[in-house]
């Protein structure tokens, strides 16, 4: 068991470490198989070679968007990220796929303290949970967080990156081959995230698992808090803000299905994610396809900041 002061001192030692996440509502759907998936985590592995200064603390991949925590200089993960979408691209049309990715440009949140850190690497690992109900937080594939206090996964059969011949290795980021870390691991065609990743250091960050484990299982109502602890300015996606509507439409009035929602239990829903996970009134209108008149009647104070939901792009 570790003490918050041999947190807070490796914490103050080990840093800065960014949030660095892209806008889901902005973007195009990326990754539309788990082929694709699997190439997105190899390019992370891919990418990262190219830093040695930086470490990934953990990351969630999602259909359209990405969080990724990190630890070295803010020009660096931001360079990382310019290398990542660049070679995501070339993998696109490699597809004969030529998805708008103009707005996936990333923002970096410094993390200012270890309670923070905490919270961010929690938020990043219950990303997948949250979003989509089918999972568990150990069950989402597409993230390094399933390997957090998990030693069952931990001991997956791994083979060395070297073993395999060049048309092996370039078969799994769909490029030529360059030269990787020696320790690069693989199970089946994926560069395992425990090989590239600092899962170890971002487990030391918590007392115990136990803490770790409570955190990652707060309802829904503390989750917001730490969706909100990104900045003052960072919303959920439509994607995120979807899940939570589900999840509160089934804890409230027992239905998934936010269509069939009266009313009144809409207005209600409506409501608490305005002023529970700060959606605006726009995004609750895509969400839970309201008339923009009803909702101006909701909000009023929040249509004398920007432009009636009547007005908006219905697109977005």
């Amino acid at each position: 068991m570790r003490n918050d002061e041999v947190c807070e001192f490796d914490f103050r030692s080990k840093g800065p470490y960014w949030h660095i996440y892209t806008p889901g509502d902005l973007t195009e759907i990326i990754f539309t198989s788990p082929e694709d998936f699997i190439v997105g985590m190899n390019l992370m592995a891919v990418c990262l070679a190219a830093f040695p200064s930086l470490r990934i603390v953990t990351f969630t991949l999602m259909n359209n968007h990405f969080h990724i925590i990190l630890a070295g200089s803010r020009e660096d993960a931001l360079s990382f990220f310019a290398l990542y979408r660049k070679r995501l691209k070339r993998f696109l049309a490699g597809q004969g796929r030529y998805p708008d990715l103009s707005a996936l440009v990333p923002d970096a949140f410094e993390i200012p303290d270890l309670q923070a850190l905490r919270n961010e690497i929690v938020y990043v690992n219950r990303n997948g949970y949250v979003v989509q109900p089918e999972h568990t937080p150990y069950s989402y594939p597409w993230s390094a967080g399933v390997y957090y206090f998990n030693p069952l996964l931990a001991a997956v059969p791994r083979i060395r990156l070297s073993s395999l011949s060049q048309p092996e290795q370039r078969k799994l980021y769909h490029g030529r081959l360059i030269e990787l870390p020696k320790e690069y691991e693989v199970t089946g065609q994926m560069i395992h995230p425990l090989s590239f990743c600092s899962i170890q250091e971002g487990e030391a960050y918590y007392r115990n698992a136990h803490q770790y484990f409570r955190l990652l299982s707060r309802n829904q109502e503390a989750g917001s808090g730490i969706a909100k602890r990104l900045a003052d300015t960072a919303y959920l996606t439509d994607e995120e803000m979807f899940g939570v509507a589900r999840t509160l439409a089934a804890q409230e009035y027992g239905v998934r299905s936010l269509t069939s929602l009266p009313p009144e239990a809409k207005n209600t829903l409506a409501r608490k994610l305005h002023f529970d996970y700060k959606a605006a009134p726009r995004q609750i209108k895509r969400i839970l396809k309201m008339d923009p008149t009803v909702l101006e009647a909701l909000f009023p104070a929040s249509y004398k900041k920007g432009v009636p939901c009547s007005a908006q792009n219905p697109n977005r």
